[in-house]
């Protein structure tokens, strides 16, 4: 009985040092988006707009009727449907977002 209690103990003591000396994150682990802040529905609607683009260049048919309807009018996404499409027009998939290295 005793050594399940040492062991125990042992165990929760190991899981607590392990979550307490997680590394912290610093500015050069943090991935740029360029200079838009943070939004989901400005990164989706950068992928939509960027694949439109790419799927535009093999077939005829049109960027509107590839836009999401059910986002459609949300400033955000329409922002980024933009840029998506604009940014991929020339047929070449480009990543909205800048990798630093950690220095």
């Amino acid at each position: 009985m005793k050594k399940t209690v040492v062991l125990g103990i042992a165990l929760l003591l190991i899981a607590a040092t392990g979550c307490s000396s997680s590394p912290e994150k610093s500015e050069s682990d943090i991935i740029g988006v360029g200079n838009v802040e943070y939004n989901s529905l400005y990164h989706y609607g950068y992928n939509k707009g960027c694949s439109g683009a790419l799927k535009q260049k093999q077939t005829n048919e049109s960027l509107e009727s590839m836009k999401d309807e059910t986002l459609s009018g949300i400033d955000a996404f329409e922002d980024g449907w933009r840029s998506g499409t604009e940014t991929c027009n020339d047929g070449e998939f480009r990543s909205m977002y800048t990798v630093r290295n950690a220095q």
